[in-house]
């Protein structure tokens, strides 16, 4: 009787006893922070910005100055409905400071829910980023950035890429940003490939006949398209050939490679600050046998072929190491050569596929508009595993990651 007694008190006590509670909201934590801390909320909205289905918390704020009408430069806050959260303020994309962003219009539809970020400063120089993310940190969707000399922008959903110089012409931005049509450079446009970091490769980049157009009769005569995934320190091209007249090599020579219909991948080899284009070449016999050679071989005397294969007659597949195409080695402590952090990558590497008529190349579908001819790319964006898109480096807007006890005024840049 008095064992059971023991049990009844102890089970009232376990009931009885408060469950640990749960991580406050980022609502909650944010209205007691502007509270405490007094600062003025210029936008707060919510938007899916991970793909959970689930809304997610933006706000941008501002601390006022003593003198009036001068506030400090804006921080823009993210509280993903997983728990995690992030800063974003200060500058990184440019000679500017970051803007609040603008919640979309509810009539906007897009592929994927992103973040537009956008900065500016006086000389005229305006940068914009499209962001999603995950519950490590920002990932890059679109870039695009715009100077008194230059216009770029890389669109990794639609994965193309177009350089407008105002150079050659004199031409300037009106005063709108935009570029008086009579005076516009015709834009370069290549291919901005995505190398997805998940099992399901991006779809494919788009191509363009950049030699011998008058004798291309369109994708049903020859078409090419191209996919990437990344696998840990290496990544697969998929490419898929479409051609109507077939025309294998005859054996693995340079020479029979050549006017056979083949595939062609271009990248940089860079050593002691310059670099050299690098050429490889890949092919199916007859009896649907892989054969491959360097048209311009790697600095490198013993550099091997890399595996090739044909899974299925249009398909092909070539597995290139990173450290191969970087254009620095994979270390995530060296300087970084663009927008992106870490395992995430950039390169610049073309693919083409010239569709032969038996004795030589009648045409080149490739990935840049122009002829590949070792000085003119496309890029390869690379996502970090597990990723879809890759990182936003931490030196862009200088974001980072935000705790239950930060404050607000803390994460002014």
């Amino acid at each position: 009787m008095h064992a059971s007694h023991r049990l009844s008190l102890l089970g009232f006590l376990v009931t009885a006893t408060p469950a640990a509670s749960d991580p406050q909201s980022f609502g909650g934590w944010f209205d007691a922070r502007v509270k405490a801390e007094k600062v003025v909320v210029r936008e707060r909205f919510q938007l899916d910005l991970d793909g959970d289905g689930r809304e997610d918390d933006v706000v941008c704020y501002v601390f006022e100055t003593p003198r009036e009408w001068v506030t400090t430069a804006p921080v823009i806050l993210v509280g993903l409905a997983t728990g995690e959260r992030f800063a974003l303020r200060g500058q990184g994309l440019g000679p500017g400071f970051v803007e609040c962003p603008t919640a979309p219009l509810a009539t906007a539809e897009e592929q994927l829910k992103t973040l537009q970020v956008g900065m500016s400063a006086p000389t005229g120089f305006r940068a914009e980023a499209s962001l999603r993310f995950d519950r490590k940190g920002p990932l890059l969707t679109r870039s695009r950035t715009q100077d008194q000399h230059h216009l770029r922008t890389v669109d990794l959903v639609l994965q193309d890429a177009e350089f407008i110089s105002f150079e050659s012409l004199n031409a300037t931005p009106t005063d709108g940003g935009d570029i008086d049509s009579a005076q516009e450079s015709p834009p370069v446009r290549s291919a901005a490939m995505l190398a997805s970091g998940t099992k399901v490769p991006a779809p494919p980049a788009p191509v363009w006949p950049s030699w011998g157009q008058k004798d291309w009769d369109g994708f049903a005569d020859a078409n090419l398209k191209v996919q990437w995934l990344r696998k840990g320190d290496a990544v697969t091209l998929i490419a898929t050939l479409r051609d109507d007249h077939p025309v294998p090599a005859a054996d693995a020579r340079v020479k029979a490679i050549l006017v056979a219909d083949h595939l062609e991948l271009w990248w940089r080899e860079w050593k002691a600050g310059s670099s050299r284009p690098v050429r490889l070449g890949v092919a199916r016999t007859a009896d649907g046998k892989p054969v491959t050679a360097w048209f311009q071989p790697p600095g490198r005397e013993d550099t091997p072929l890399p595996p090739v294969r044909w899974p299925a007659p249009d398909r092909l597949e070539v597995d290139l190491p990173l450290n191969w195409i970087l254009t620095r080695p994979l270390t995530p402590a060296a300087t970084l050569p663009s927008f992106l952090e870490p395992p995430s990558e950039r390169t610049d590497l073309t693919v083409a596929f010239s569709d032969s008529d038996g004795k030589g190349p009648e045409t080149l579908l490739s990935t840049t508009q122009s002829r590949p001819d070792g000085e003119t790319f496309s890029l390869l964006f690379i996502a970090e595993p597990e990723c879809p898109h890759p990182r936003l480096s931490k030196r862009v807007l200088q974001w980072v990651p935000v705790g239950q006890g930060t404050t607000l005024r803390e994460l002014v840049w």
